[in-house]
């Protein structure tokens, strides 16, 4: 049913956020023609983004043990995400819409992590173009974690938000597209 979106334009586009900087982990995945997704679909690619977040982590675990032996038995965080935890809210199309924005909360995120980037808003735009973020395709949209600061048990599902709780903030959203029969996945979390 559901199936990683995977193409040139997309991988070219993480391997430069992620040279850039970018804090923001994300899938984008296509739909079977006859899916109606609900929930249970959210979660799929909820867990599928967090397969991709804990395979970087052991990647890069691995070079830094490889640079730095010492660090052989250092506890890692877990990241396996309780999903079963999780309690999105559906966002409503006011939301959804202000997400699209230049001068939103999102845009400001992913421009300016912790340790800044040179990411402009055509970055973001483009960006939001491979999320298939298209406010006016009657996107259902879910937030998975809320409002760090004002709602941190809601983040308590997965130790990948502890960083950002600290003061930087947190991120996780699931946006299903029907006109573009995606479903796409997005998360960051960052302290300095």
């Amino acid at each position: 049913m559901l199936q990683p979106m995977e193409n040139q334009r997309t991988e070219e586009l993480r391997a430069r956020l992620e040279q850039a900087g970018c804090v923001f982990d994300f899938r984008v995945l296509t739909l079977a023609p006859t899916a109606t997704p609900g929930e249970a679909e959210h979660r799929l690619a909820l867990q599928m983004l967090f397969e991709s977040i804990q395979e970087r982590a052991r990647k890069w675990q691995a070079e830094i043990i490889a640079k730095y032996p010492q660090h052989a038995h250092h506890r890692w965080p877990d990241l396996t995400p309780d999903l079963a935890q999780a309690r999105p809210q559906t966002l409503d199309i006011k939301a959804v819409r202000e997400l699209a924005r230049d001068d939103n909360p999102l845009c400001r995120a992913f421009r300016n992590p912790p340790y800044g980037t040179q990411l402009q808003v055509a970055d973001f735009r483009e960006w939001l173009q491979v999320l298939r973020l298209y406010p006016d395709e009657e996107l259902q949209v879910l937030d998975w974690v809320g409002d760090g600061d004002a709602e941190p048990h809601r983040s308590n599902w997965s130790s990948y938000f502890d960083d950002g709780k600290e003061w930087w903030g947190i991120w996780c959203l699931t946006l299903h597209n029907p006109r573009r029969r995606t479903l796409s996945a997005l998360a960051a979390s960052a302290t300095d």
